[in-house]
């Protein structure tokens, strides 16, 4: 069956390098990927190797985070410079909205997290190949077409400047009593602040208000 599928599959398929610092994992993804007639993997390393990817000229770069890891955005901007035409996904450790708008402003095109379905995986791989965005729903929705620029026209909903303020605070990471000492004002302040935005922007949870900073340019 999977001969079969291979000979009817397109022949030109999506040219994948696989980086994930474990190489039991980057082995296992690399044998989930080569049974998919849609892939051909051209490498896989432990970490971002520029000759490689001079040499392979990949589609797409799976990019996977070790845990703990502070120079993801390094690697993605070595990605870009050294193959400028492959998409990119970053596979976290896990779900970080602040680490989500970290990524796709550094030119990541995809993010997820180690713990999805394998066929989820192949699904994002398969979306930012064809030129969109993909964003873990777990995280929040993320709808950019490729070449979107991040920063949106703002649209800021009638919030106040002192709203903009919290909201930019909230894509940043802080917490309440960190944006409280930041502004200068009382922890109940900020938490009525936040909920103001929240009912503003018709929202519920602070990943939601992280997308939508965003989107519009805030953060």
């Amino acid at each position: 069956m999977l001969e079969r599928l291979r000979t009817e599959s397109p022949l030109r398929q999506i040219r994948i390098v696989i980086i994930d610092p474990q190489p039991l994992i980057a082995e296992a993804l690399q044998h989930m990927f080569a049974a998919n007639p849609v892939f051909h993997v051209v490498g896989t390393s432990q970490t971002v190797d520029s000759a490689m990817l001079r040499s392979v000229r990949p589609d797409a770069i799976l990019l996977c985070q070790e845990h703990g890891s502070t120079d993801l955005c390094d690697l993605i901007a070595t990605c870009r410079s050294t193959a400028p035409t492959a998409n990119v996904c970053v596979v976290a450790c896990h779900t970080h909205p602040e680490l989500l708008q970290r990524v796709i402003e550094a030119g990541a095109d995809g993010y997820t997290t180690k713990d999805t379905a394998p066929g989820e995986l192949i699904s994002a791989m398969i979306a930012i190949s064809n030129g969109s965005t993909y964003v873990d729903p777990r995280v929040g929705t993320y709808p950019l077409d490729r070449g979107t620029p991040v920063r949106r026209v703002r649209q800021l909903n009638h919030l106040s400047n002192r709203e903009t303020e919290v909201l930019k605070l909230i894509a940043d990471g802080y917490s309440n009593r960190e944006i409280s000492i930041a502004l200068s004002l009382s922890e109940k302040t900020i938490k009525n602040h936040i909920s103001r935005i929240f009912a503003k922007l018709h929202i519920t949870a602070r990943t939601q208000a992280v997308i939508h900073a965003i989107k519009t340019g805030i953060a």
